[in-house]
Parts: C-alpha cells; structure tokens; sequence
C-alpha cells in the first residue's frame, strides 16, 4: 500500500505540484492512497499513523518527512526512513525508526525542479528486482 499526501487542496501553487507528483508517480505504476495534502504538515503526521496503524504492515518506508508520524502509531512495525540531513538520523532511531538512510544531496536536487527527482536509495531498490 502505498500513501501520499498529495490530495487536492491548498494554494494554488500547492495543488499544482501535488498534482505534477501524483501524475508522475501514476506514470510510473504508483497509485497511492490519498490522505491529506502537501503543506498540512502538522495534521499529516497523526491521519498518516492512523492509516499505518489500520493497516499493520510488518514494516513501513516513510520518506519526506518521516518524523511527522509519532511512535505510537509504528509500534511493533519495522520503520525504515529516509531523511536529507544527518541531523535527522538519531532522533529518528530515538523515535524506533530501525533504519534510517540519509541521502545528502537530496534536498538541493529537489529545489525547483518540475518532475520526479530519482533517488539513489531508490535507485538501489529498483536494480533489486
């Protein structure tokens, strides 16, 4: 199961880019569940972990921001991560994400572009096949 916070709603701006996401992961086979949109950050987290915790999946891959989703809703699931900045590494753990990846250059290779930017965690993960 696949979730995104990509639903229509916000600015202007805010839609557009949810919607050039969500066609670009459509694109590529990926048609996720739906739930709250882009820049509701701090109501993403908890309606993110209810549907984690309705699901119970033996383990999660949470990317963009995964530490809006509180440990009360990964308990007992397997958590990967991944985050930008190493900063971001311990407190995640701290929070019982078992594996958290960091990809450096993530965040600058995002900055302004228009389209699905390929990630090399991703990358690695497609190679697997």
């Amino acid at each position: 199961t696949y979730i995104a916070n990509l639903e229509d709603r916000g600015l202007p701006k805010v839609r557009t880019d949810a919607g050039r996401i969500l066609a670009g992961m459509r694109e590529r086979g990926v048609d996720p569940e739906l739930i709250r949109a882009l820049d509701e950050y701090g109501a993403n987290g908890p309606a993110i972990g209810e549907r984690i915790r309705d699901l119970n999946p033996d383990f999660a891959l949470m990317v963009g921001v995964p530490h809006a989703v509180t440990p009360e809703y990964t308990e007992g699931i397997e958590v990967f991560s991944i985050t930008n900045g190493p900063r971001q590494v311990e407190p995640l753990r701290e929070m019982g994400h078992r594996h958290v990846m960091v990809e450096i250059d993530l965040h600058p290779k995002t900055l302004g572009v228009r389209d699905i930017v390929v990630s090399e965690f991703g990358e690695v993960l497609r190679s697997m096949r």
